[in-house]
């Protein structure tokens, strides 16, 4: 279910125009890889970096970025179409001297509503449980529930959630 309010000052979108932005977002994809390296491949994480702010880009996604107290950037999202009635919500990241602090709630958040905006039906999350424990928490709390394999990752020995949230409720 959506929380009663989920604007939060600290989250603004991006474009290509922001130069800096997407820059520091290319370093948080990078910190991202990084973390999750010891559980997957880095096969397209630096495709996707050399190609920001796409696949995140108007009309039919957005980039997100979260600031600390002092304005840094420290967390992204990103949504990017799936489907015609799906987004797809990536690269979720808080660096660890913001977490705990509510920001990866609020850019996941911004990110739902931005889905909503965007006109989509429904939103598509993947994980890693092992690894994910705080997201997974939370995307269950949200009510995201199991769906089929949406994409194609090449770790097999990984284990790899697909997760789905029908936006009806959360955007009305």
């Amino acid at each position: 279910m959506r929380p009663p309010d989920t604007h939060d000052p600290r989250i603004r979108s991006i474009t290509a125009k922001y130069t800096e932005a997407v820059a520091e977002v290319a370093r948080l994809f990078a910190e991202y890889a990084e973390w999750l390296a010891p559980f997957v491949v880095r096969t397209t994480i630096a495709e996707e970096i050399a190609s920001l702010p796409a696949p995140f880009t108007a009309p039919h996604g957005v980039l997100l970025v979260g600031a600390d107290a002092g304005g840094a950037i420290c967390g992204c999202v990103g949504v990017k179409r799936h489907s015609d009635s799906a987004a797809e919500i990536k690269r979720l990241f808080v660096r660890e001297g913001c977490r705990g602090t509510g920001l990866g709630s609020a850019l996941f958040s911004a990110a739902l509503d931005a889905a909503c905006e965007l006109g989509y039906a429904e939103a598509l999350v993947s994980t890693i449980p092992s690894r994910m424990a705080t997201a997974n928490a939370m995307y269950e709390r949200i009510g995201f529930v199991p769906t089929h394999r949406f994409e194609d990752h090449t770790h097999a020995e990984v284990d790899i959630r697909y997760l789905r949230l029908d936006l009806g409720d959360w955007c009305a």
